[in-house]
């Protein structure tokens, strides 16, 4: 038990730190250079309303986010778009958590010493839950828990356990306390159980804003500055950058692949003298997915794996050892153990160990050295001969569009360091090489366009192509109105329709929160459609689409004896959806309030 608690004492102590609780809503039950220098020189990574989050504190948690996700997705490199997803995501959980502290500090929360007792003994960590020691037949044994809980011997070690709960109770109050007035009245109950299964179905014209012909089609000049002048909010463009660069690719070259050749040779030599395949593949493989399981892949039906490794497996017999196969993910050798057919399909079952072709420490510090020469013969020039020396290196230089702070960049992909320093440096500055996955970058700030709104004459035709857009809508809404005026009827609807080459469509049954078919989600046709009954006519309705009008056919109740039986777990459903509404709009104002400073761009 003492051991259980030790291996875990850091995942502790992280919760403790940081107050963890937050990751699943109510999962208790409840419902310039200048700063640069200042916030790297002391270690600050952030700021969250005046608290400081330290490097080191950020860097730790960091690493064991990577290690856990390494550990779930079976591999042990992650591209630079996935590291860059997971921190975001840890800094985001370190912003709610810092600024859930700070609530409960400010409102004065604390945890009594019969809260933790209580919670000690009745709610345990789920590591602690999940603990050999602490289970019996596969089972949590709640008494054996609470024996070791009371033996003296190990007060001590129950200590961090005592301190992550006089954190995350009062954390739980917090959250108790900003859902306390959600409430869900049975008639509010009834009227969505209603919503959601109430349905419909309507017979209906569309009027196609598409197929609209305009008396006029023309836009005039002055009608194009008028909505640009009312519009100009949606014109503001941030500022924005461009830059020129050279890409170093780190590739495996030649020797690096022939040694990947030769280890696979070795492994399959190894094997056909007696050395065993599973063993082999648990050593080797470096498929994470299956190397524990000895490389195997199951049985293999045609069309699922790539066509090289497909060819070789169906194209041996049971006990063959085959390669090694050479597709993208780099050499295989397989071992076909059985086939057989199964509903007139052919499956092959197999095993693989896999070696990909990696790119020598070598190969790289030359990658490395091309770069940093590339790098002093700029600097000899100033840069002004960035496109000539690259050429002269054998290398081609790139320019991008402009590309915003923060944003993929084009021709480069997501490349937080890339981008941060872009923005950061004046014109024309050149940067040292920056290593991305398989590549380093070496790239100079080629242009700088200020924050502004767009100009007019480039957003001309867009202004002129939406308000023609809205001309024809118009024009649609009128037909359809043109042609219910004709409709006094449900009996003269299909005629009328025809006599006008309108195609009349039959829905189907649909609810009024669901998918409409052929037409998918339209609020304002579904609250017209709400309101017929059958044969019943609607007046001319604008969707999102285009124009409508719709007659009822036929309805279909929500059934209310069900709703007798289910009325109470549905109550409880409505009211978590509304309480994790409530706590989520709640979280966002006070995320939106406080004053949030980010630095990770100084240090990733």
């Amino acid at each position: 038990m003492m051991q259980t608690l030790r291996n875990n004492m850091k995942i502790i102590m992280w919760i403790v730190a940081l107050t963890f609780i937050g990751t699943i809503i109510f999962s208790w039950g409840m419902g310039g250079f200048e700063r640069r220098g200042d916030v790297t020189e002391k270690g600050i990574i952030g700021s969250i309303s005046g608290e400081s989050i330290s490097y080191q504190q950020f860097a730790q948690m960091l690493d064991d986010e990577y290690r856990r996700v390494r550990e779930q997705e079976k591999t042990e490199d992650l591209t630079e778009f996935r590291r860059n997803q997971i921190r975001d995501q840890v800094w985001q959980q370190v912003v709610r958590e810092k600024l859930m502290a700070q609530e409960v500090q400010r409102q004065g929360i604390t945890a009594s010493p019969e809260e933790v007792v209580f919670f000690m003994r009745n709610a345990p960590p789920d590591f602690v839950r999940n603990s050999e020691q602490f289970q019996t037949d596969g089972q949590f044994d709640h008494q054996k828990y609470l024996e070791a809980l009371s033996d003296a011997r190990y007060f001590q070690a129950w200590t961090p356990v005592e301190s992550y709960f006089r954190s995350a109770i009062p954390v739980q109050k917090l959250q108790q306390s900003v859902i306390a007035s959600v409430r869900v009245s049975e008639g509010e109950a009834e009227n969505a159980y209603r919503m959601e299964n109430a349905k419909v179905n309507v017979r209906y014209v569309f009027f196609d804003p598409a197929r609209t012909v305009l008396d006029d089609p023309s836009i005039t000049d002055k009608a194009v500055s008028s909505y640009y002048k009312s519009h100009q909010k949606e014109y503001e463009e941030p500022e924005q950058r461009k830059i020129q660069y050279v890409r170093f690719e780190i590739r495996p070259t030649a020797e690096d692949s022939a040694a990947t050749r030769a280890d696979a040779k070795d492994i399959l030599q190894q094997i056909r003298e007696g050395a065993d395949f599973t063993e082999m593949a648990r050593d080797y493989s470096e498929d994470k997915a299956n190397a524990e399981s000895g490389g195997d892949l199951g049985f293999i039906r045609k069309g699922t794996m790539v066509k090289p490794f497909e060819d070789a497996v169906f194209s041996a017999r049971p006990g063959d050892l085959v390669g090694p196969v050479q597709t993208p993910f780099g050499l295989h050798l397989i071992k076909v153990a059985a086939r057989k057919q199964e509903k007139g399909e052919t499956t092959v079952q197999a095993s693989h160990i896999l070696l990909t072709f990696k790119t020598s420490q070598e190969s790289q510090e030359s990658v490395n050295q091309r770069a940093e020469f590339f790098v002093e013969s700029l600097q000899a020039s100033k840069g002004e001969a960035f496109k000539e020396i690259a050429e002269g290196e054998g290398q081609s230089a790139q320019e991008t569009p402009f590309f915003r702070k923060g944003s993929f960049i084009p021709g480069i992909g997501l490349a937080p360091r890339v981008n941060h320093l872009a923005f950061t440096q004046d014109q024309g500055w050149l940067s040292s090489p920056i290593y991305m996955d398989n590549a380093i970058v070496v790239f100079r700030v080629l242009e700088v366009q200020k924050a502004r709104v767009k100009p007019l004459e480039d957003l001309k035709p867009t202004i002129e192509g939406l308000l023609r857009n809205e001309k024809m809508k118009a024009a649609a809404l009128n037909a359809a109105k043109t042609f219910r005026a004709k409709v006094q009827s449900a009996d003269q609807f299909e005629a009328e329709a025809a006599a006008d080459s309108l195609q009349v469509r039959e829905t189907g049954f649909f609810t009024a929160l669901g998918y409409i078919p052929q037409l998918g989600r339209d609020q304002a046709f579904s609250a017209a459609a709400f309101k017929l009954k059958p044969g019943q006519l609607s007046d001319a309705v604008e969707g999102g689409r285009g124009a409508y009008v719709l007659m009822g056919v036929a309805e279909q109740p929500a059934d209310m004896q069900a709703w007798e039986t289910q009325k109470d777990a549905y109550k409880r459903q409505l009211l978590q959806r509304k309480q994790n509404q409530f706590y989520s709009a709640w979280l966002k104002d006070l995320t939106d309030k406080a004053k949030i400073e980010d630095y990770r761009d100084w240090y990733f």
